[in-house]
């Protein structure tokens, strides 16, 4: 099957050489690094997993930008945007907007917490405080749902890097595999010192591929105005709210924002085993403001600036998907233009590799360990985490290659899952007054509601994201019934909000 227009084609092909030496120039590079982390390995699984709570303000900042930026960012949100217009483009930055001020404010505390009682998941925090496997479990399944969704997520938009970069010659399908095979050596052999590494290396990349493309982008446009009046009479429909789709309502840009931005940024599994793997607490406020910076430019001169010329330019693209890699031929010198979908494949293996890791992680630590096997050594656990993860790769290969679909959607999905975390966390580290029962009840309700609802089981009733009216009736449920109920013990309470009390002042 044809993915690409035959103009693309022929310009890859032509310059078919410069393109490889830049391909396995990168992956020279990412072996390299994957070969030092693996030499600083201890052995031990809080290295493997949290990197010895050691990774410095920079690299951690990196490495959440990396991870979460990703295909969703560099080619699912370019291509959102140029679908919808810039109502999009609100929802994110109101969503990251929103969620780094959450990192600024739980960061710190999850630190403290993790750092004291060895944490090294959001099942061990959440289990000990609420006392209680059934709520480990509903961070496993929240991983397994976000987690699995991302990964197919990013398998697509490798397998479409990987397409147009070959000219055709490889195949989505075939992409597909090269990706899981690349991430999978990575993982086993680093762990999160090597995840973490990777991203540091790719955001630099990212980052700066981002924002020459988006100057390239208003060269060729003649000034950031021409992007916008260029679209003529779809402009008004572009720029204004309901969008080009005519959905985008306040309601529906705010459950957007909440799944896609805070769901993945600050309550994924992922999001939660970086604050566990930071140096210090006091990096967090760092950590936050460089994240929102980091954002603005990726977001404004990258998804802004390509998708909206893209929809000048290209107004006929099939697969919005593709957008980005297209426009990147247009407006670039091919060599920047091939770099640029390196710098694309950079993030897809950056995130594929991180919530591959979390989600063996927590299958390993929330559920073998903690339900079924609470003894099992430290070199089995380790050794179960590098066995387990041939399995998750495989089913996620898998569904990526029998449900191929647009890529944002599908993280927007996967965040509105993880948002459901949001209040038993609350309660562990602020509200004092919740219950077990509610941490039982708020997201068993909300994560229920948000499959019958984004799964389109049963008619949402109210003219917003289901991911986001099933989050606000979960804090209903979990407010209600901590007032129904009894709070946890006092020295449980102790142990966590008298720590955090005596820490913080």
């Amino acid at each position: 099957m044809n993915l690409l227009p035959p103009e693309t084609i022929e310009i890859v092909r032509a310059n078919f050489p410069l393109i490889i030496f830049s391909l396995l120039s990168y992956f020279v590079i990412f072996l390299l690094i994957s070969y030092a982390a693996n030499r600083r390995l201890t052995g031990g699984v809080g290295d493997y997993l949290v990197a010895s709570r050691n990774l410095g303000w920079v690299v951690v900042t990196l490495t959440m930008f990396a991870s979460v930026l990703s295909g969703v960012g560099m080619a699912g949100i370019p291509g959102a945007v140029y679908s919808v217009g810039v109502p999009f483009l609100v929802s994110v930055l109101s969503g990251h907007s929103i969620a780094v001020v959450l990192l600024w404010y739980f960061g710190p505390r999850i630190w403290i917490l993790g750092k004291e009682y060895e944490f090294t998941t959001p099942g061990d925090l959440l289990g000990e405080y609420y006392q209680s496997d059934t709520i480990r479990m509903y961070t496993v399944v929240a991983s397994l749902l976000f987690n699995t969704a991302f990964i197919v997520a990013q398998l697509l938009a490798g397998g479409v890097m990987l397409n147009v970069l070959s000219g055709n010659l490889i195949s989505l399908q075939v992409g597909i595999l090269v990706i899981a095979g690349v991430v999978l050596v990575h993982v086993v052999t680093s762990g999160l010192r090597g995840i973490a590494w990777l991203d540091f290396f790719n955001g630099l990349i990212i980052l700066l591929l981002l924002f020459l493309f988006g100057v390239a982008t208003l060269f060729m446009a003649g000034g950031a105005a021409n992007v916008v009046e260029g679209l003529a009479d779809n402009k008004e429909q572009f720029i204004t709210i309901p969008g080009m789709v005519g959905v985008f309502t306040p309601l529906h840009i705010f459950g957007v924002a909440m799944g896609l931005s805070v769901g993945a940024m600050v309550f994924s599994p992922s999001a939660w085993i970086r604050m566990y793997s930071a140096r210090s607490r006091n990096h967090f406020t760092k950590i936050s403001v460089s994240i929102l910076v980091l954002w603005l430019i990726a977001h404004i001169m990258g998804s802004f600036f390509i998708g909206t010329y893209g929809r000048q330019v290209l107004p006929s693209v099939e697969n919005p998907d593709f957008v980005s890699s297209l426009l990147a031929f247009d407006v670039l010198p091919v060599f920047l233009a091939a770099l640029f979908l390196i710098a694309i494949l950079a993030a897809i293996i950056s995130t594929t590799d991180t919530y591959l890791h979390t989600l063996t992680a927590t299958i390993v630590r929330d559920f073998v360990r903690a339900v079924l096997y609470p003894e099992m050594e430290e070199s089995r656990e380790l050794m179960l985490n590098r066995t387990i993860i041939l399995g998750v790769a495989a089913v996620s290969v898998s569904l990526a290659l029998l449900n191929p679909v647009l890529i944002t959607p599908l993280a927007i999905f996967a965040g509105g899952i993880t948002l459901q975390l949001v209040t038993p966390l609350v309660g562990a580290v602020t509200w004092s007054r919740a219950s077990t029962e509610a941490a039982l009840s708020g997201p068993a309700v909300g994560i229920l509601l948000t499959l019958v609802w984004e799964l389109r089981i049963i008619p949402n009733p109210v003219p917003m994201p289901g991911l986001a009216l099933a989050f606000v009736i979960n804090v209903l449920v979990f407010v209600g019934v901590s007032y129904l109920t009894r709070p946890q013990p006092p020295d449980v309470v102790e142990r966590f909000h008298g720590l955090l009390a005596r820490e913080l002042k």
